[in-house]
């Protein structure tokens, strides 16, 4: 932290004539655009940064509310200001959540809770279109982009889609697709929720935090069920482009 405070005083006093809010906020997107500062890290607190470049707090609070309007920062009462992540994610390819990030040029990872087999509560069972007291797989994962957990992932799916769950390593889509089995139609149900203290220890954020909650089947072109899934998305990071 103390490098980066030296950083960000020798920049500002380089920085372009300007009012000092602006030039502060262009010397932290300049941190942020070289890699100075990384997704997720923190920033120092306001009242520190003020005094190190010897200006008001009002000056820096300007400077953090434009770049929060920018999309670069993200401000948390309580827990400080930090670089933000976005991921800009389409329902509509076929692609899944991996080869789209892959595509962005982020790197992406998992941490898997569970990939069990189980029997289906009653609603997943109707969802998948199974009797009663079928078997079914059940996925559960953290999604990580650049190392930060970004979303929490619950997956119920017929077993002969998925026979050998503990295989499933990356992305499920690639799988199926290596296998011949295509999601072509999809239906999502999109809900605003509040965070809970469980996942909000899994997803690092503060309990009461809003997510995106989205709720997907897909079918596939014979119109069976392939999966049920529920996603809840850190609202601070991700973005959502629906084509009609």
């Amino acid at each position: 932290m103390k490098d980066l405070t030296v950083w960000l005083q020798q920049q500002f006093l380089q920085a372009a004539a300007a009012p000092r809010y602006i030039q502060l906020a262009t010397t932290i997107e300049v941190a942020i655009k070289q890699h100075v500062l990384e997704v997720g890290d923190f920033l120092p607190p306001e009242r520190a940064i003020a005094q190190v470049l010897d200006v008001s707090r009002v000056t820096v609070s300007k400077a953090m509310k434009l770049l929060e309007e920018k999309a670069l920062v993200s401000r948390q009462q309580g827990s400080g200001t930090r670089v933000a992540m976005h991921i800009g994610y389409s329902l509509n390819p076929d692609q899944g959540f991996t080869a789209q990030v892959l595509r962005s040029g982020s790197s992406v990872s998992n941490h898997w809770l569970l990939r069990i087999r189980t029997t289906a509560p009653a609603d997943v069972a109707k969802a998948l279109e199974l009797e009663g007291n079928s078997v079914v797989v059940k996925l559960c994962r953290l999604r990580l982009t650049e190392g930060n957990p970004v979303s929490l992932e619950t997956t119920y799916i017929p077993p002969h889609f998925l026979p050998d769950p503990e295989q499933l390593e990356h992305s499920l889509y690639a799988l199926w697709q290596s296998r011949g089995i295509v999601p072509e139609g999809k239906h999502f149900l999109l809900k605003a929720v509040t965070c809970n203290e469980e996942n909000g220890s899994l997803l690092n954020i503060h309990s009461g935090t809003p997510l995106l909650r989205i709720v997907q089947t897909s079918r596939n072109a014979q119109g069976e069920v392939l999966e049920l899934s529920e996603t809840l998305c850190r609202s601070d990071i991700y973005e959502f482009e629906v084509n009609s």
